[in-house]
């Protein structure tokens, strides 16, 4: 069985609504549109000097190991290439479909073909600055291990820097949501190391205030089919789309970033509360979803302005 969320864009902002399951479409604007440049075709070497190359670019794990190895440019140069975050989602599918190609061509030992999807790949992982915050994450660890101290420091300040360059370290603060069951209700979104945590600050007769009502694994995004396993010879999987409409009546499905999480769950009165397997949406700027992946349950929460909500929302707190 399988279920699917779709979210639309109009060139206009409406407001935010929410359907009770994982077939709610979501309204909103989203006039930015990105434009992806293709990857460079780059020249071919020798067959077996592309055997050599291309056995050390899969899997993906590997390629972010051997950055590493190799004599890195000024960490400063490094971010005047990234790409900007409107283009990231896009340029991950489509390095994942190039990765996916050279394993064809590695295993049919193509390697004039692998050595340039190879190469397409490196320029396409050099503008993610989340392939860079991965492998500084590993030297972090190694010069910890080897008591390197002032090394591990650098990692760490660089890895800070970095956090400015991707979206998913850009959603601290207050936002509101639409629960099926309980209407709208604010969380506040914070972050401890790499996961993000949703706590409740309006509660309910689940999940009271100031309870954790999701987080989120924000290192690397996942791009695993969305499957949970009932239990029972069944797999339910859950889709959510985005889908841009522009003026003239055509749409255009977007790439959406998505990471791994946990759901709250609870019985009345906060009672055998248990997290359930989630996924984190980065649909917009100032819109993210999170979906509930045992329930198919999709809230969709919009970032708002902190001293106006906090200000109408005062009698909220009076149950924390």
């Amino acid at each position: 069985r399988s279920r699917t969320a779709r979210v639309l864009t109009m060139p206009v902002r409406l407001p935010l609504f929410l359907a009770a399951a994982a077939t709610s479409i979501l309204a909103y604007s989203n006039p930015h549109a990105s434009v992806l440049r293709q990857p460079r075709a780059s020249h071919a070497l020798p067959s077996q000097t592309a055997a050599r190359r291309c056995r050390s670019a899969v899997p993906y794990a590997s390629e972010l190991a051997a950055l590493q190895k190799i004599p890195l440019e000024p960490f400063e140069a490094k971010l005047k290439s990234f790409a900007p975050a409107a283009e990231l989602p896009e340029l991950r599918s489509q390095a994942l479909r190039i990765e996916q190609q050279l394993e064809v061509a590695i295993e049919a030992e193509d390697f004039v073909q692998a050595a340039m999807l190879r190469d397409d790949l490196a320029e396409l992982r050099s503008r993610d600055p989340a392939v860079l915050a991965s492998a500084l994450r590993r030297e972090l660890d190694e010069r910890v291990k080897q008591e390197r101290y002032s090394e591990a420091a650098r990692c760490r300040d660089q890895l800070l820097v970095l956090r400015r360059f991707q979206p998913q370290y850009q959603l601290a603060g207050l936002w509101k949501g639409n629960y099926p069951n309980h209407g709208e209700a604010l969380v506040r979104l914070h972050y401890e190391g790499d996961t993000l945590l949703a706590t409740k600050i309006t509660g309910d007769e689940h999940v009271p205030a100031g309870e954790v009502t999701f987080r989120a694994d924000l290192t690397l995004p996942d791009h695993e089919p969305m499957i949970h396993d009932t239990g029972s010879e069944d797999l339910v999987g859950v889709r959510v789309e985005v889908v841009s409409l522009s003026s003239d009546g055509g749409s255009q499905q977007r790439e959406l970033e998505r990471y791994r999480g946990e759901g709250r769950v609870a019985a009345r009165g906060f009672q055998h509360a248990h997290y359930v397997p989630g996924q984190l949406f980065l649909m917009d700027e100032d819109v993210v979803g999170f979906l509930w992946l045992p329930l198919g349950t999709f809230v969709v929460f919009s970032r708002v302005e902190e001293g106006v909500e906090m200000a109408d929302a005062s009698d909220m707190f009076e149950d924390i």
